[in-house]
């Protein structure tokens, strides 16, 4: 053998040795930047509103897909895409799904994301509407006695009035706001009425309505009766200030 074809030899089997024992292992975070990005890319405009898809599949390396324990992925990524659907402003139709698949021609470290409109409304393209929809992994069934943990995506916080540094996580459960004991957002501001204002989950957005109340709900300084929050936004009721912001 000739010293090159020797010298090819051994790079080919260093190199070989070093991508298998020191290739990066494929991290949350960096699932979570690919599938914004899908977001931005995929996002369409319809009525003045701007939809994204409800469906989005994972690939990634056998490897990978081993250690990262799917359901816990699938939870956690469905949180994010929640977040991520409310700062960029966006409307979902129909049921979020995010689904888990192995692709054995992909490396370890590595990923790809597909997203697809199921049963959407919305005009997409035809390229877009036929994309995969083979199901690699679901949430499994469950007993009715147990149920699956509720996302928590939004916080509301009160920034001025009595009851200054009170908080809510929101998730997707209604949410009722005002002086009344029973209400999941109590507030002693004598101002606010005893069901002043709700917050309801609809189209994985955050929509506030106002309660008939007596002085009224802002968003932002406007007068409301209805309103989908975006990030920052300042809720007033009666004398006191909530801040809306994404988890």
């Amino acid at each position: 053998m000739t010293f090159l074809k020797w010298e090819s030899l051994l790079e080919k089997h260093i190199e070989g040795f070093f991508n298998k024992k020191f290739a990066s292992d494929l991290q949350l975070v960096e699932i979570e930047k690919y599938l914004e990005r899908e977001m931005q890319l995929q996002k369409k405009r319809q009525a003045q509103q701007y939809y994204i898809p409800n469906q989005y599949s994972l690939y990634m390396g056998a490897e990978d897909y081993q250690r990262l324990c799917p359901l816990s992925v699938v939870e956690q990524l469905e949180s994010v895409a929640m977040r991520l659907n409310i700062r960029l402003d966006c409307l979902i139709e129909d049921k979020l799904q995010i689904l888990v698949k192995k692709d054995a021609s992909l490396q370890k470290g590595s990923c790809r994301i597909v997203s697809s409109w199921e049963n959407a409304t919305v005009a997409v393209d035809d390229a877009a509407a036929i994309e995969s929809r083979t199901i690699v992994l679901e949430r499994p069934t469950f007993a009715k006695s147990l149920r699956l943990p509720e996302h928590k995506i939004a916080v509301l916080t009160v920034v001025s009035g009595a009851d200054v540094e009170a908080r809510l996580e929101l998730g997707e459960k209604k949410v009722h706001i005002g002086r009344r004991e029973k209400n999941e957002f109590l507030l002693t501001d004598i101002n606010a009425s005893r069901l002043h204002a709700c917050i309801a989950f609809e189209q994985y957005r955050h929509i506030l309505y106002d309660g008939s109340s007596l002085n009224g709900t802002f968003v932002n300084g406007d007068k409301v009766d209805c309103r989908c929050l975006k990030y920052g936004d300042e809720i007033q009721i009666g004398n006191t200030i909530l801040r809306y912001e994404v988890m």
